[in-house]
C-alpha cells in the first residue's frame, strides 16, 4: 500500500499534491498538513497532531481524528504511528521548505524508517528519495535535469549510472566525498549503496 503523509511545511500546489494522492491508498495529514490536504482538495483518512497548529474546532471532515498531545515527538513521528503493515512506499507533502529546523528533522526521521522502504519527499521545484543498501535508486529522467546526492551518514561503496559525474564505489558522507549539483546524461538513472544512507535530490522546474 502506497502512503501519503501530507505535513506543514511548504504548500504544494495542487497539481503535484493530487498527482502524487492518486496513486496512494492512505492518506495521513499531520495537524496543519491538513490544510495542505484540503486546500487542494485532497480528503485525508487520518488527521492526527496536538493541533496546536490549527485547533480542534476548524477541523471540517469525514475522517478519522486522533489526538496525540504529547511534545516530545513531531506530527511527523505521530503520523508514522499509523502506517499499514502491508505499507509499500510513503510519498510526503509539506516536508520540506518554510523551517529548516523542521526539514532537517523530517529527513532524520525519514532516514530510520525501514530500510527497504522507498520514502520520497516532493515539493513543487524537487523531490528527494532516501537510498539505502536495501532500497535503491532506478528511475528514467530527462537528460540535463540537475541531481545531488547528500548523504546522511557515511555511505560505502556508492555507485551510479546515467550522470556526468558517476561513482564507482565511493565513499561519501561528512568529511567524505559529497555529490552536489551532478546532471543527468542518460535518462537510466541508476544510485546504489553498500552501506549508510543517502538522498537523491531531484530539480526540476515545476511539478510533474
Amino acid at each position: 500500500m502506497n502512503v501519503l503523509i501530507f505535513l506543514g511545511g511548504e504548500k504544494p500546489s495542487m497539481k503535484l499534491a493530487q498527482h502524487v494522492a492518486r496513486d496512494c491508498a492512505l492518506i495521513i495529514a499531520a495537524d496543519s498538513g491538513y490544510h495542505a490536504a484540503m486546500d487542494n482538495d485532497v480528503v485525508p483518512h487520518i488527521l492526527t497532531g496536538d493541533f496546536d497548529s490549527i485547533g480542534v474546532k476548524n477541523i471540517e471532515g469525514s475522517f478519522e481524528v486522533i489526538t496525540a498531545k504529547e511534545q516530545n515527538a513531531t506530527d511527523f513521528e505521530k503520523s508514522l504511528r499509523h502506517l499499514p503493515e502491508d505499507i509499500s512506499s510513503i510519498q510526503i507533502l509539506g516536508g520540506t521548505g518554510l523551517r529548516s529546523d523542521h526539514f532537517l528533522t523530517n529527513l532524520l526521521i525519514a532516514s530510520g524508517l525501514r530500510r527497504d522502504l522507498p520514502v520520497v519527499f516532493h515539493d513543487d521545484t524537487q523531490s528527494l528519495y532516501r537510498v539505502t543498501k536495501h532500497c535503491h535508486f532506478k528511475k528514467e529522467l530527462a537528460p540535463g535535469t540537475t541531481i545531488s546526492l547528500i548523504p546522511f551518514s557515511k555511505c560505502n561503496r556508492v555507485s551510479t549510472e546515467g550522470l556526468h559525474w558517476n561513482l564507482q564505489d565511493a565513499d561519501m558522507g561528512p568529511t567524505r566525498q559529497l555529490g552536489q549539483s551532478n546532471r543527468i546524461d542518460n535518462p537510466n538513472v541508476r544510485i546504489s549503496v553498500k552501506s549508510g544512507y543517502l538522498y537523491v535530490v531531484v530539480n526540476r522546474p515545476t511539478c510533474s
